[in-house]
């Protein structure tokens, strides 16, 4: 990419091996919503031009530097998207994704839509025991994980997940495996409230049919929902949140509205219920880990959310798809060196 919309193939130089560093061979790199803001001009902060876009993505070590020792060429890796570097407070304590020196493949450091890419021999991680389908979308994954984790669920809460997206669907996926009395999904598409309801839901709600406050009181009893994960990024998602809290609820917003509006808060219910706002942003590498072993042990189903497979000479058509057919295009997996 060299600006917004402008954009296409071209031969590039093989990427330099750092000396604690990878060169990865990208098997699959699935398209996140973020890529085609990039594409489309919406998401400028923390982008660089010209740039390779990509970052979810699995491969092959292709090659790696002499202080690289935990992977070996021809192994499968997970590979990480944030460089992190290890030695700041938040990276010491634990929250790579929260890095001070913070940079990103495919956004800020050329990313996998390419056949070749390069990065920090710390962010990858040997792959065995998951399909390359499911080590594509280990970033969305913990994600996922990520929002669940934070939103505290405890046995017999009343869970609403906010936006049948692959974060949503995937945060609720690991919602349910902290025993929530009720997990309902809101949205306003019924395929993708259909597929989420396959995938474990106990109740969908589409907020363009039915008044979904009403709804979650109802099948809570009037109790609201002690914890709701909003992976909409819209402002009407933040208000119907707000609507449905229970007393000491906490609402996890995943993702960024872009929209740089306010949304007003209710005072005297936000004191009188007691509830909480707070954010999940990124993916720390333990989550990467625990998202790993949970895929490993079925607990969470990825390779139900691949809906497209296509090579990278096919950009056109895979930005074609996500545009006009968003209800079946869940996950679109690029293929830079052939099919998978």
């Amino acid at each position: 990419m060299n600006k917004p919309f402008d954009y296409g193939l071209a031969d590039l130089r093989m990427p330099e091996c750092a000396h604690d560093g990878v060169i990865v061979k990208v098997l699959a790199a699935a398209l996140c919503h973020s890529d085609l803001d990039i594409i489309e001009g919406r998401r400028r902060h923390q982008v660089k031009f010209p740039n390779t876009v990509g970052h979810e993505f699995t491969g092959i070590i292709a090659e790696k530097g002499k202080g690289v020792t935990h992977v070996n060429i021809g192994d499968h890796v997970v590979c990480e998207c944030i460089i992190w570097c290890g030695t700041c407070k938040q990276c010491r304590m634990g929250f790579t994704s929260l890095c001070d020196n913070f940079s990103e493949l495919g956004t800020m450091e050329p990313g996998a839509f390419a056949q070749y890419t390069a990065l920090p021999g710390r962010l990858v991680h040997p792959a065995e025991g998951l399909t390359i389908e499911e080590a594509a979308l280990m970033e969305p994954a913990g994600n996922g994980l990520h929002a669940a984790e934070t939103a505290g669920i405890l046995p017999g809460d009343n869970v609403v997940i906010i936006g049948p997206g692959p974060i949503g669907i995937l945060a609720m996926q690991f919602a349910a495996s902290f025993s929530p009395a009720k997990l309902i999904m809101i949205g306003t598409r019924d395929s993708r409230l259909a597929f989420a309801k396959q995938l474990g839901a106990t109740h969908i709600i589409n907020i363009n049919k039915t008044n979904a406050a009403e709804a979650v009181m109802e099948i809570t009893g009037g109790r609201g929902a002690e914890r709701i994960i909003n992976c909409a990024t819209t402002d009407v998602s933040l208000e119907t949140a707000l609507r449905i809290t229970g007393k000491n609820a906490v609402i996890v917003m995943e993702g960024l509205s872009g929209s740089g509006k306010p949304v007003p808060i209710m005072m005297d219910d936000f004191i009188v219920k007691n509830f909480s706002i707070v954010p999940a942003s990124g993916v720390s590498t333990r989550q990467y880990m625990t998202a790993m072993e949970m895929v490993k042990n079925k607990k969470v189903n990825l390779t139900s959310l691949v809906s497209h497979k296509f090579p990278l000479e096919q950009m056109d058509e895979v930005l074609r798809t996500i545009r006009e057919d968003r209800d079946k295009a869940m996950k679109i997996l690029i293929l830079p060196n052939g099919s998978v």
